[in-house]
């Protein structure tokens, strides 16, 4: 009589076990989007090629994703448009004698994901900042600002690509 009972509890266990995996590991795109076609970004500030270095950021971040491939635009099933919104530079701290010590970047994106046919499946604003030191030269100081914007441009990319997959 102990047997009847001890196989059919021993198959329930086996079974459920079966069912363990991770969380995300199967996450995909909405609306079965799985080849994805980055638009060129619009940049709607002042500051230059801003718009070239998110683009590249972008499509190499999606690259490296095994959940979505990036084709060509008459290949693609969903669309990324970016616009860039805002780039501002400001000081965000001050040396004993008043003087700028450290300057913040920070750069502002709308992000739409659409499908095939247009509709829009996501619409979402990000944005990204880092500080930086300022030097005593404007040339280094320049220079920082230059590699911190690149950074911050990185980092957006990088909040984009995790975007298209949240949420769904």
């Amino acid at each position: 009589m102990k047997r009847r009972f001890i196989l059919p509890a021993m198959l329930i266990f086996f079974l459920s076990s079966c069912a363990y995996h991770f969380v995300g590991s199967y996450s995909s795109m909405p609306n079965g989007v799985s080849n994805v076609y980055v638009e060129n970004i619009e940049n709607l500030t002042s500051e230059p090629n801003l718009q070239i270095y998110l683009r590249s950021d972008l499509i190499n971040e999606l690259d490296l994703d095994s959940r979505v491939n990036v084709v060509s635009k008459n290949k693609a099933n969903g669309y990324v448009y970016v616009k860039i919104t805002s780039y501002d530079i400001s000081p965000s701290a001050f040396s004993a004698s008043g003087l700028t010590s450290m300057y913040r970047c920070l750069i502002g994106v709308t992000v739409s994901f659409k499908d095939k046919k247009g509709y829009i499946i996501k619409d979402k604003s990000l944005s990204s900042y880092r500080n930086y030191n300022a030097k005593d030269d404007v040339a280094a100081t320049e220079e920082a600002r230059n590699v911190v914007a690149k950074e911050v441009l990185s980092d957006l990319a990088t909040k984009i690509k995790d975007e298209l997959f949240v949420n769904f």
